[in-house]
């Protein structure tokens, strides 16, 4: 009997996009100019990640649903659904002026961006509606993650800051981002063994929006905190963050609206 669960949505590749020599996992932020750029690049660059993830939601709705192929963000993806870099960026733009302002520094707000997607539902039709979700318990959350997943919609996750948010600028704490570098599951997996090994890329992560296209849950994990493990979507990367850490954070360091869920029902 397996001892591991997944959930994840049906589009592996998730948002691919041509970068150069290889597809990226949804979009990147990094592809905006920091510095010899316009000034909107490099506020792009470095608050524009929750019009990334919105900008994601809509193309995979348009790579994916029935009626996608009539919306907006069709117009920038190909037959089999290929997207250049240049023409995500083009999008991107256009994304940032009409569904999720920039507010410099402070970047964009859940609450905004949940307008945003319910307005660019309603003008392409589609039959959606997107929540807000703020302030759940643990059980909850990972509910809501679930449900989503297994209706094949992505779900937009604000990591939060802590409270008061200047701990965070100065200490930067957050929580860590993990590559799954070694999948045991895929070759053979032994009883006793865990279905995958994590390496930390990232420490310290927060005021940061990404996309959840998956759930691994491994009773065998390797160590506890690895016991439910996120796939998400962010820095055009495929990233692994722990549940565990994640509602450490909420519970014990953020406050309880700073870190939220954005989630699509029909």
């Amino acid at each position: 009997m397996s001892t591991v669960k997944q959930y994840a949505l049906k589009r592996k590749a998730y948002v691919a996009i041509k970068d150069g020599s290889r597809n990226s996992y949804g979009g990147n932020q990094g592809w905006f100019p920091e510095e010899g750029g316009l000034l909107k690049d490099k506020i792009i660059n470095q608050h524009g990640c929750g019009v990334i993830a919105i900008a994601d939601l809509f193309l995979y709705w348009a790579m994916t649903t029935p009626k996608g192929r009539d919306t907006f963000a069709a117009k920038y993806i190909g037959k089999f659904n290929e997207m250049t870099k240049e023409d995500y960026m083009e999008f991107i733009e256009e994304v940032r002026r009409h569904y999720a302002f920039i507010f410099g520094s402070l970047g964009t707000f859940g609450f905004e961006l949940a307008l945003g997607i319910n307005r660019y539902i309603k003008e392409n039709n589609l039959p959606y509606v997107a929540r807000l979700d703020m302030s759940l318990n643990d059980i909850t959350m990972l509910k809501r993650i679930k449900k989503s997943l297994e209706a094949n919609q992505p779900i937009i996750l604000m990591i939060g800051y802590t409270s008061p948010v200047i701990f965070s600028r100065w200490q930067k704490v957050g929580i860590p981002f993990y590559k799954q570098v070694r999948n045991i599951g895929s070759i053979r997996q032994k009883k006793d063994e865990p279905y995958a090994h994590y390496e930390m890329i990232k420490t310290g992560v927060f005021g940061h929006f990404v996309t959840i296209t998956g759930i691994v849950i491994d009773e065998k994990a390797e160590i506890a905190s690895q016991h439910i493990m996120l796939r998400i979507a962010s820095w055009g990367e495929e990233f692994y963050i722990s549940y565990h850490h994640l509602r450490t954070f909420i519970d014990t360091m953020s406050s309880p609206y700073s870190s939220a869920l954005i989630t699509i029902s029909s």
